[in-house]
């Protein structure tokens, strides 16, 4: 669990998870320089349940990405088989760990296990706990994602990392997460699809909740329709930055399985990500457009695929031109 400035939400997080019908777990929680009592709210479940288990605080802020990759690091050390990713703010049903582990199978906690990730939806809540929508990808206008992850992966990410449990084989692979790469839980997801399997669970095992100082909230449908026509000099900054991490970390994974060949049995995907580091980040805008607009990775969504198609007409981000 990484935390900062939660102290709002932290506790109801962490009842849940010591609610959980599967006991057999250790939560690691790494603090990035809260302000707030957020870390004596921890230390206090800490004190009453051994379970939770505090690392030293940041005296300094790192960031999400960089808090999570400290917590990826002591679940190495710990020796975890099996890894989830938890936000501070949610809220997990009692089931979920249990039922994400019995998705991914016994043999994916063996020795010799390939990597291997299962994810299952959320309901939305507001700030008190009230309903909003009873499905994250519905409401993400991405129904289909119930059912298995595709192509649009490499392109963008609809799976919150709070709804993963992967095995340590995936762990291993995953970590550390190479420069340049800056969703931690997006590149999760493609180290596990191109090196291993990706279960999809049916139902809703986590309330994601929505606020105000969330680092990354949900959309829905409406809401993003309105966003495209009344903000979309804002709009296009933001997807320009993601069409950017998705061509940097198309590169990370070619980089990653060139360096361990044997683990990466999915031949598909790395062809779908050398497609999308030669097309979408070709130097050429016109190689670019015909990439998005006929490539083998495209996003989800009418609005989506429309900026993806403007963003190929613009200069690359900075990052991308120096890797390309």
């Amino acid at each position: 669990m990484a935390t900062c400035d939660g102290a709002d939400f932290v506790d109801a997080q962490l009842q849940s998870l010591r609610a959980q019908t599967e006991a057999d777990w250790i939560a690691l929680v790494s603090d990035d320089a809260s302000v707030d009592n957020t870390l004596q709210i921890v230390l206090r479940h800490a004190a009453e349940d051994p379970r939770i288990v505090v690392l030293d605080a940041h005296a300094r802020r790192q960031g999400i990405r960089a808090n999570f990759a400290r917590l990826m690091a002591a679940a190495l050390a710990q020796g975890a088989p099996l890894f989830a990713l938890c936000d501070q703010d949610d809220l997990w049903d009692p089931e979920k760990i249990a039922r994400l582990r019995a998705a991914l199978g016994a043999e994916a906690e063996e020795a010799s296990a390939a990597p291997a990730l299962a994810y299952a939806d959320l309901r939305l809540v507001g700030e008190q706990g009230a309903l909003l929508a009873a499905s994250h990808f519905e409401h993400a206008g991405a129904r289909n994602v119930k059912a298995g992850i595709g192509p649009w992966l490499l392109a963008h990410n609809l799976i919150p990392g709070c709804t993963l449990l992967g095995n340590r084989a995936l762990l291993e692979l995953a970590h550390p997460i190479p420069p340049g790469v800056f969703h931690h839980d997006w590149w999760i997801l493609l180290v596990a699809a191109a090196a291993g399997r990706v279960v999809a669970v049916d139902g809703v095992l986590t309330s994601y909740r929505q606020h105000r100082a969330n680092a990354i909230g949900a959309a829905g449908s409406r809401l993003r329709s309105l966003r495209f026509f009344r903000a979309f000099p804002s709009q296009l900054r933001a997807a320009r930055r993601q069409y950017a991490f998705a061509v940097v970390q198309a590169e990370a994974l070619i980089e990653l399985a060139r360096s361990r060949p044997l683990c990466f049995t999915q031949a598909v995907w790395l062809d779908r990500a050398q497609a999308v580091h030669d097309g979408l980040g070709a130097s050429n805008p016109v190689r670019r457009v015909c990439a998005a607009l006929c490539g083998p990775v495209s996003r989800l969504g009418f609005a989506r695929n429309v900026l993806f198609v403007a963003i190929a007409l613009l200069p690359l981000e900075r990052a991308v031109a120096r890797r390309s």
